[in-house]
């Protein structure tokens, strides 16, 4: 069965880690799980323009109450929001949800970076649970294979990983539209003789 599932994360090349700020994962039988890291840096997060602009508008944040004496711009990530976990909880969330997938599948759009943010929250790839496969399909990769047909465009909620992770189920449900459109046409053909 597929999982559907994006990341968002602070990368700010090879000196420092890529690092986990939420994901959400999107079964193809409905189940679905977002989380957001209470344990990423803010000072990298806060110093990433795209991060800010991109990113921080969908997570849940608070206010510094009138009168306190805070210089902080954006405010700060309301940590006593449920969707807001320590990564080490996230890590069996997501465990769990993926050992509850009947052969699971991961599918993610341009997922290489998916793939290691994941793969992190337990370690390196050599500590994945058992159950958590080794690699993620791709579906930009797919859409490639398949002519690069136009797909539905998201209509909200760019960036947030749940969000982009339904999505992604929808990218899939075209690409396999296309797929059955076009593979029944290639079996037809006579072999080349």
């Amino acid at each position: 069965m597929r999982i559907f599932y994006d990341c968002e994360f602070i990368e700010a090349g090879p000196a420092h880690p890529v690092e986990l700020v939420s994901i959400g994962l999107v079964a193809d039988d409905g189940r679905e799980l977002y989380a957001i890291s209470s344990d990423f840096d803010t000072r990298r997060f806060f110093a990433s323009d795209w991060l800010v602009d991109n990113v921080w508008p969908s997570l849940p944040q608070r206010q510094d109450p009138p009168g306190t004496r805070c210089r902080c711009i954006h405010g700060h990530l309301d940590t006593d929001h449920p969707d807001v976990r320590p990564r080490a909880q996230i890590a069996r969330a997501v465990h769990t949800f993926i050992a509850a997938t009947p052969s699971p599948e991961l599918w993610a759009w341009y997922g290489a970076y998916d793939h290691v943010v994941l793969c992190q929250l337990w370690g390196s790839m050599n500590d994945l649970p058992p159950g958590v496969p080794m690699w993620t399909n791709d579906l930009k990769q797919e859409a490639q294979r398949l002519g690069d047909p136009r797909l539905p465009a998201q209509p909200e909620g760019l960036h947030n990983a749940l969000a982009d992770a339904r999505h992604n189920k929808v990218r899939a449900g075209a690409l396999d539209r296309v797929r059955a459109e076009l593979e029944p046409a290639q079996s037809r053909r006579s072999p080349a003789g």
